[in-house]
């Protein structure tokens, strides 16, 4: 019984710590809580996310941890009202910042340079 008891409590425990595992992020979507408009998905079998602000954008990442690297970000180059570019260039820039995320209770919380990103999956 206590053999059972302990591996019981065992997996418990490793369960709360793959909160923030790689395969976490695999396979989910987000939307940006200030700005419904703003997307983020993660693809489900590779380390690439895609989505969109004004144009659709995409890249790839790597997560270690709590810590994540978004690379280089790609986007389609359609032209829209100057505040929206704007929009999008300062998104771009601050998802460029991000050092850490965290996934709780479905929401994912970017952070990294005085920049806060918080999501709300889809």
């Amino acid at each position: 019984m206590k053999k059972i008891l302990m591996t019981l409590m065992m997996a418990v425990a490793l369960s709360g710590c793959a909160e923030n595992s790689p395969a976490t992020l695999k396979g989910k979507s987000f939307v940006l809580q200030n700005d419904k408009n703003i997307t983020l998905s993660f693809d489900a079998k590779e380390d690439r996310f895609a989505g969109k602000v004004l144009n659709n954008y995409f890249g790839s990442y790597t997560v270690e941890g709590n810590n994540i690297k978004f690379g280089a970000i790609a986007s389609t180059m359609m032209a829209g009202p100057e505040a929206e570019m704007k929009k999008e260039q300062s998104y771009f820039q601050n998802l460029g910042k991000v050092k850490t995320y965290s996934l709780k209770n479905k929401t994912l919380e970017l952070q990294g340079d005085g920049v806060t990103l918080t999501y709300q999956q889809q």
